[in-house]
């Protein structure tokens, strides 16, 4: 009698056919990711650009800044009047005075989306990287001065690059794009936009 001994195991096609079909969806994972985060970035953007012209849309109609209009609680009721110096004061992440007011004006005015009678921090808008947008003034870097801004609290320091890249001059600490760090791969920072 004859035995035929079959060793049993795959053969390299079908070795190479399973490799290609991981790299295939390995790919796929990448490229899926790659598409959330550009997404990210636009819808970024876009809020960055939204706010920015609710903010001037207002100046032009009320001749004032929201939150800083002296003229709000007469228009709004319960808005507080700003005091007219131009600046938005108050703090932008826990919000108060001007920086509260000024969401609460844009939204009065139907300039944003939201909820006009929210306070505190729940009435800040949240921004795709998890955290809030504010509004308020800062001294900003390099001889441009006290400016209002849109504040984007805690993102990549690689979508603030990327932010900068697009409005401004891509360095951290000039023009009127502004971080509060350098751009370092893999930390976060706070993005100032200047009004």
């Amino acid at each position: 009698m004859k035995k035929e001994l079959r060793e049993k195991g795959f053969t390299l096609i079908e070795l190479s056919i399973v490799m290609i079909i991981i790299g295939l969806l390995i790919g796929a994972v990448l490229k899926g990711q790659a598409m959330i985060d550009d997404a990210k970035n636009k819808r970024l953007m876009n809020d960055i650009q939204g706010i920015s012209v609710a903010y001037f849309s207002y100046l032009d109609k009320y001749n004032a800044f929201p939150g800083d209009d002296p003229g709000a609680n007469a228009r709004w009721g319960s808005v507080a009047a700003g005091d007219g110096n131009g600046q938005i004061g108050g703090a932008e992440l826990t919000p108060g005075g001007e920086s509260q007011e000024a969401w609460q004006a844009l939204r009065f005015a139907g300039l944003l989306s939201g909820d006009p009678n929210a306070t505190g921090p729940a009435s800040l808008p949240r921004h795709p990287y998890g955290d809030v947008y504010g509004i308020g003034d800062l001294i900003f870097a390099n001889g441009i001065g006290i400016k209002n801004r849109i504040l984007v609290n805690d993102i990549p320091a690689e979508v603030a690059n990327i932010i900068d890249i697009k409005f401004d001059d891509g360095v951290f600490d000039t023009g009127t794009v502004q971080s509060s760090a350098a751009y370092v791969a893999g930390t976060i920072v706070d993005l100032s936009y200047a009004l």
